[in-house]
């Protein structure tokens, strides 16, 4: 009998199952027997990339929204899985999907699937005004607590605004402008429930002490006499181009340091640019080991810290690249240490070992998520929603393995080109005048 856990190339397949219900929704099934326990991960293919015009925010406030339903007796979800004994219940949105998940005991695994059920077929008539009202004040609370009186949160809303033109669904962060969530009407929230959250557009992933029989027998019961659906058209979007470099200065009161922010807009995910850019980061950025690190934080002692991240996703990327620079120092000198390393690995100087460290990492970070089955149904439903299958949970290290510094430096030639960058540069409220 085939285990769980199968190995090809040195790089884990998972084994899984796969069936979709009359209704439409796909179910993946990993059957792991080693713990009495399920992880249940629902995935709904909508973020902040399918709002519409005034909808910036709604896929978040959707997220609040679903945790009620109208057979919970006006009970909050996460209060009856506590209950049946879940562990690392949580909620995400980003910019193509919002997920649920929860972790069961195996006797309890009725409940979840009563839960993902309920908020699937029976949001609308838990829903009221005051309920709309109550959640629509959490999320705006949600905003000015985590990004506007938070440090270097309004760097955030100034390089977005930077990167993309006006009614770009990605101009205006996946927490949404005040306005747009304020105008979330009854009306409107059906109509986009009414879209995105049919059972066709939903993925939902068993992993643990269940098999392909006992899900079927079981999602039956739950979703079996859900009404036929179909997937929503996504709309597309023409690739965002900057005609030319800006630069903009924020003043944050909350700062206490300087920082400097170099975006641009990145590759779409599961290209190998991404992979390319991801690599770059750690070989850039890694803590004690990478050369803008070493630069600016070890041999100059400059900053505070560097960093480098990518994100990808249907519409495209983004690549940010960040120093924190330390009192006494001009922002402006930093800056220019990044022009001398961009230009640099333009021309193809990147130390082959660091790129083979990032390559290792990366196969480390998939093995590390194969301890535990929540991580191991998180992984699935990525793959099956970014790739179309699940076997995609390799794609990225698969594509890592054959970089070479050559593809790394003509992916940030096409990526990272200067007259394509935004820099924020964040001076402190204080009004340090180093910055």
């Amino acid at each position: 009998m085939t285990g769980p856990i199968s190995w090809r190339d040195g790089l884990p397949v998972l084994a899984v199952e796969r069936f979709t219900l009359p209704c439409g929704l796909d179910v993946l099934v990993h059957t792991d027997r080693a713990v009495p326990l399920v992880a249940v991960w629902m995935g709904y293919r909508v973020g902040s990339s399918d709002e519409g015009d005034g909808q910036s925010g709604f896929a978040h406030l959707f997220e609040h929204m679903f945790k009620n339903s109208l057979h919970l007796a006006g009970r909050h979800h996460y209060q009856v899985l506590r209950e049946a004994g879940a562990t690392d219940a949580n909620a995400q949105t980003g910019t193509d999907r919002t997920v649920y998940h929860e972790v069961m005991p195996r006797a309890a695994l009725d409940t979840a699937l009563w839960i993902e059920a309920d908020r699937m077929a029976f949001f609308l008539p838990g829903l009221d005004e005051a309920r709309l009202a109550k959640q629509i004040a959490v999320v705006q609370s949600e905003r000015r607590q985590r990004y506007e009186n938070a440090p270097y949160g309004p760097e955030r809303f100034a390089t977005s605004l930077a990167l993309y033109p006006d009614e770009h669904p990605l101009r205006h962060l996946t927490i949404g402008r005040h306005e747009d969530i304020a105008a979330a009407t009854l009306a409107r929230v059906e109509a986009f429930y009414r879209t995105w959250y049919v059972p066709a557009n939903a993925t939902l992933v068993l992993a643990g002490d269940v098999d392909a029989d006992e899900a079927a027998a079981l999602c039956q019961r739950w979703f079996g006499d859900f009404p036929p659906s179909t997937r929503p058209p996504r709309r597309a979007w023409p690739a965002v181009e900057r005609p030319a470099p800006a630069r903009i200065v924020v003043d944050d009161r909350l700062a206490a340091l300087a920082r400097v922010r170099r975006a641009w807009i990145g590759p779409a995910s599961d290209t190998d640019d991404e992979a390319a850019l991801e690599a770059l980061a750690v070989a850039w950025a890694l803590p004690g080991a990478g050369r803008l690190w070493r630069t600016l934080v070890h041999e100059r002692q400059w900053a505070q810290r560097v960093g480098v991240g990518v994100s990808a996703g249907r519409l495209g990327g983004e690549v940010h690249l960040t120093a924190d620079v330390r009192s006494g120092v001009a922002a402006a000198d930093v800056a220019a240490v990044l022009d001398e390393e961009l230009a640099r690995l333009a021309a193809g100087e990147l130390d082959p070992r660091a790129l083979a460290r990032a390559v290792e990492r990366r196969e480390a970070g998939v093995l590390w998520r194969l301890d535990g089955l929540g991580r191991r149904a998180s992984m699935l439903l990525s793959a099956e929603l970014i790739t179309g299958s699940p076997a995609g949970v390799t794609r990225g290290v698969e594509r890592a393995r054959a970089l070479t510094v050559e593809r790394v430096a003509a992916a940030a030639r096409r990526w990272l080109a200067p007259a394509r960058a935004v820099e924020v540069v964040t001076r402190p409220g204080r009004g340090d005048p180093s910055t």
